[in-house]
């Protein structure tokens, strides 16, 4: 029992120091934009984006933000939102949209890993998990135009800018000004991951791979591509790794090596949404509210990649 809790906090611990610092960061930049009058012309790049899908400015700045750190992004989403800045509903849209930069700047992490293993193979995978992300964030876009109020209602009576304080007053303000929200998202996030660190130790994540692994016959994967999948599980190196093996022994074709990734990154969604679920969402949003974006943000996500699967079986067949 001991080291079970001296195991639990060490990850918690771990968990925390990861997580922590990135919503500390994204609720002081929003302050800090607050305070130096900045919304309008930071949201310009992003304004074609917001507008058309009738969210306000500060959604642009979030989803900018998104391009650096999505935690930091989604806590500037939770901050605005108990401002009464904006709606519960633009805070669902706004992080639902917030996940698309998050999966541009996987190209960091993937394209030196299934590059050099797969070659072309490798890319084209990461393409089409772009293509995926950006068919995800037209419908979001889609659903945000027919169901928030339009730019113009949105708008209306905004009040005139006042002029931008000193550099030393607005970083005081935008400091003292964070205190309250920090409080109130650290009340919910610190005992939220360090639930989720017990669930992992106590091998919750470990038994839901197992079932999921046991839904790949569902799907038109070749018998070898099962260990694929499996090395997925524990890590998208191992899965590139052995998929770069059966690739080269010519066990698998190009063809059945994509279609085994996209599946194997079907399956792995569900571990991997409950853990982003427990150390984001709802460590950000509280339980209920991180619980619907999660389930939107996933759900929408594996029925396209399931429907890009079954096109791309259908055409190689």
């Amino acid at each position: 029992m001991i080291t079970f809790l001296q195991e639990t906090a060490l990850l918690a611990l771990s968990l925390l120091s990861r997580t922590i610092p990135m919503m500390v960061a994204g609720v002081f930049v929003a302050e800090l934009i607050m305070a130096f009058n900045a919304t309008a012309r930071i949201s310009r790049i992003s304004k074609p984006l917001t507008v058309w899908t009738s969210l306000h400015n500060e959604c642009g700045i979030s989803f900018m933000m998104a391009f650096v750190s999505p935690k930091a992004a989604n806590t500037m989403l939770a901050k605005y939102h108990r401002d009464g800045i904006i709606t519960r509903r633009e805070m669902v849209i706004a992080a639902l949209m917030n996940s698309f930069p998050n999966v541009m700047m996987h190209w960091r992490t993937l394209l030196p890993v299934y590059i050099p293993f797969l070659g072309l193979t490798g890319l084209f995978y990461f393409l089409i998990l772009v293509f995926v992300g950006i068919i995800k964030t037209v419908i979001v876009m889609i659903v945000g135009r027919k169901i928030l109020p339009t730019p113009d209602e949105t708008k209306k009576n905004t009040p005139e800018e006042p002029p931008r304080p000193k550099w030393k007053e607005g970083t005081e303000t935008a400091l003292m000004a964070s205190v309250a929200p920090l409080r109130q998202i650290l009340l919910i996030s610190v005992p939220t991951i360090v639930i989720v660190a017990a669930l992992i130790n106590l091998g919750v994540f470990d038994t839901v791979a197992d079932v999921m692994q046991g839904f790949g016959s569902w799907f038109p994967v070749p018998a070898a591509g099962f260990a694929i999948i499996a090395a997925q599980f524990g890590s998208f190196i191992a899965g590139a790794s052995v998929a770069s093996t059966l690739l080269a022994a010519g066990t698998l074709s190009p063809q059945e090596i994509l279609i085994t990734l996209l599946v194997g990154n079907i399956l792995t969604s569900a571990t991997r949404g409950i853990r982003w679920y427990g150390t984001s969402y709802a460590a950000i949003f509280g339980p209920r509210t991180g619980a619907i974006i999660q389930g939107l943000s996933t759900g929408l996500r594996v029925t396209i990649m399931i429907g890009v699967v079954a096109i791309l079986s259908f055409l190689w067949s």
